[in-house]
């Protein structure tokens, strides 16, 4: 934490009174540290100073300004309240445009990115990582495929409470992982999937030999397919836990020219024809369709939509994806 909940009574820890921010109708300290205080003048030295000796090539900043006022008239940076807003503002631009010039990736809670901040939390509300396992995979996934209509999938991330996070207890957390592995493979696969990444709150990710291979199955699905998995996405089908859910990674500029990943949340077993628009894969005429990587792929012809039709066959709460490549 960098500025919010760095104040008074702040649950990051006060960076010091003399760099809180005061509130002005009771002239009292506030939670949040002031931006344009001190402790920015520290912050800075503390950070640029590991950087240049460690080489660091990614930061966290959790917790950047957030838009508090300030009506201290003690602080480095700005006069009084009237001026607060703008130099706090302006200095955590600034915080981001140096980090930017250093080639650091940069994780912002916050819409920074026009100053250089790269990723964002995917449009979750902590409180949903409360909820039972199977209710926070539907609801992420939810937001995931809203929030993929307007970020690309790397400018986003989501979470994974293998411990409590906030609240919920034993039916929210995915520990044991031994015991939870339907669901722990799902949070893998639905993450991975779309490309986003999560954190992984949590002792280990994996407890047993069982976790572990779900663990190496989607890494390596994702390391083997990342061109196309970080690639923009169609939206075939949204989450509602009725009926499949789907979504369409396209890229017309490489080899794997689209990746579908199509999730069955439900207790019974669904038959789909299921139209795929292909048209910003680049495909034109026909594609070569490979489930879940089998060879060899089957041939199809593009329709006047450029799309086509698959048949679908999934068993409950099962995953499965197709890769679409040009028939030569």
């Amino acid at each position: 934490l960098i500025c919010l909940e760095r104040g008074h009574g702040g649950y990051g820890g006060n960076v010091g009174d003399m760099w809180d921010t005061v509130d002005p109708s009771t002239n009292q300290f506030k939670a949040d540290a002031c931006f344009a205080s001190g402790w920015y003048d520290k912050l800075r030295t503390i950070i640029f100073n590991f950087i240049n000796k460690t080489g660091l090539s990614m930061l966290e900043t959790d917790g950047p300004y957030g838009g508090g006022s300030c009506a201290s008239k003690a602080h480095n940076h700005h006069v009084d309240l009237g001026d607060s807003v703008y130099w706090q503002t302006k200095l955590q631009g600034q915080l981001y445009k140096d980090l930017k010039e250093l080639n650091v990736f940069i994780n912002q809670p916050d819409y920074y990115f026009y100053q250089g901040g790269n990723k964002v939390g995917m449009g979750y509300n902590e409180n949903q990582y409360s909820l039972p396992r199977w209710e926070d995979l539907t609801v992420s996934r939810m937001s995931m495929y809203d929030d993929s209509y307007h970020f690309i999938p790397t400018q986003g991330w989501m979470f994974v409470p293998i411990v409590v996070y906030h609240g919920g207890g034993d039916a929210a957390m995915f520990e044991p992982l031994e015991k939870h592995l339907l669901e722990y493979e799902w949070a893998l696969a639905q993450y991975l999937g779309y490309g986003v990444a999560a954190c992984y709150r949590g002792n280990a990710l994996y407890d047993g030999p069982m976790s572990e291979t779900l663990v190496k199955k989607w890494v390596s699905f994702y390391k083997l397919y990342r061109d196309i998995l970080t690639s923009d996405i169609v939206h075939i089908r949204r989450p509602d836990l009725q009926d499949i859910d789907a979504i369409l990674h396209v890229n017309p500029y490489i080899e794997n020219k689209g990746l579908m990943m199509v999730y069955n949340p439900t207790s019974y077993v669904i038959s789909h024809n299921l139209s795929i628009p292909l048209y910003y894969t680049g495909l034109k005429s026909s594609v070569l369709v490979f489930q879940e990587g089998q060879q060899p792929g089957k041939s199809y012809t593009l329709n006047r939509e450029c799309s086509v039709i698959l048949s679908l066959n999934m068993a409950p709460q099962t995953i499965t994806w197709f890769l679409f490549k040009a028939n030569l």
